[in-house]
């Protein structure tokens, strides 16, 4: 019973999404095919459906890999607090966690800094990129 129990919770978690999202997928497509041949049969060409240009956003891949390497950070430090220290042997949750939430505060402080320090229109141009 407990198998069963287990498959259906997995397929809940994993299947009913990604089915979720191929129906809506394929939903939307349709109908903007639905749409396009509308047009054509009354005579208008559709315009074509041009992809813009992804301009990178420096700053959120800047901020980004700051965080990811402050968790990082915060994930080691927290493991080896646990493992090495007499305090932390009972309480191994509480000190991961603290030393991610603290590496992650220190992430956001340093990114804060070095944005700082740019030039407040490169930072604005960014901004309106995004």
């Amino acid at each position: 019973m407990n198998d069963v129990a287990g498959i259906i919770a997995i397929l809940s978690a994993v299947a009913l999404p990604i089915a979720t999202g191929l129906v809506i997928g394929l939903t939307s497509v349709k109908n903007q095919h639905r749409e396009r041949m509308g047009l054509i049969n009354q005579g208008i060409i559709p315009p074509e459906r041009m992809k813009k240009k992804a301009n990178p956003n420096r700053f959120v891949s800047l901020r980004n890999g700051i965080v990811l390497i402050a968790l990082g950070i915060g994930v080691i430090v927290g493991f080896l607090c646990s493992e090495n220290l007499t305090i932390a042997q009972d309480n191994e949750f509480w000190i991961i966690g603290a030393s991610v939430v603290f590496f992650l505060g220190l992430g956001y402080l340093v990114y804060f800094l070095v944005t700082q320090k740019m030039p407040a229109a490169q930072h604005k141009e960014d901004l309106e990129q995004e």
